[in-house]
């Protein structure tokens, strides 16, 4: 301790261990000097703002993230889409095209072996089958008929509703964070942000008399 003072016996001030007296005095008298307050520690998120919503698969998990920082946080949702909606009613049959050009005629089998003269009286047995000849190529296709009109849509699915559930302080220094809960279509954000850290502890200094 560096007491600054060129006459002490003409100013009034105290020597070093004049000064330690006092302080022991008034500890033992509970005097308390308090310091002044300590700084304010780094605060928490300034801002939270919705980023990007989008659509995912139907049937996969929603999603949050924090596309900012951790002072100015930006929410970018996925919700997932609806179930289908059930199939509407089948549209009217189209129309039959028409009908394509017959293919060319296959050529004419061998002719089977004449069976043997029978005598003159009763008619003899006919003679066996000739083989059937080879069948002709098939002719070209014909053209595919209009497509029938499209049937009437069918009912659109649920769509999806969010909205905030709990909001809960975290401790200091942690990341902000979000999750969902609920069932399709309705949905449920709950936020858990962070505490900025405490300032250091005041300092207390004794009054000095």
């Amino acid at each position: 301790m560096n007491n600054n003072c060129s006459n002490k016996n003409n100013c009034g001030c105290k020597t070093d261990q004049e000064i330690m007296q006092l302080i022991n005095q008034n500890r033992r008298n509970n005097y308390v000097v308090v310091g002044p307050t300590g700084p304010t520690g780094p605060a928490g998120p300034a801002t939270i703002t919705i980023g990007t919503t989008t659509t995912g698969e139907a049937g996969t998990a929603a999603t949050v993230t924090n596309s900012g920082t951790t002072e100015a946080v930006v929410l970018d949702f996925t919700i997932p889409a609806g179930a289908t909606g059930p199939t509407g009613a089948t549209g009217p049959q189209g129309e039959i095209g028409a009908t394509g050009a017959t293919g060319p005629q296959g050529e004419i089998g061998p002719t089977g072996a004449t069976g043997p003269q029978g005598e003159i009286g009763p008619t003899g047995a006919t003679g066996p089958q000739g083989e059937v000849g080879p069948t002709g190529p098939t002719g070209p296709q014909g053209e595919i008929g209009p497509t029938g009109p499209t049937g009437p849509q069918g009912d659109a699915g649920e769509t999806p509703t969010l909205t905030i559930g709990t909001v809960t302080t975290g401790d200091p220094g942690t990341e902000a964070s979000a999750t969902i809960t609920g069932t399709a279509p309705n949905f449920i954000l709950n936020l858990t942000i962070p505490q900025g850290p405490t300032g250091p502890e005041p300092v207390q200094v004794n009054e000095v008399k």
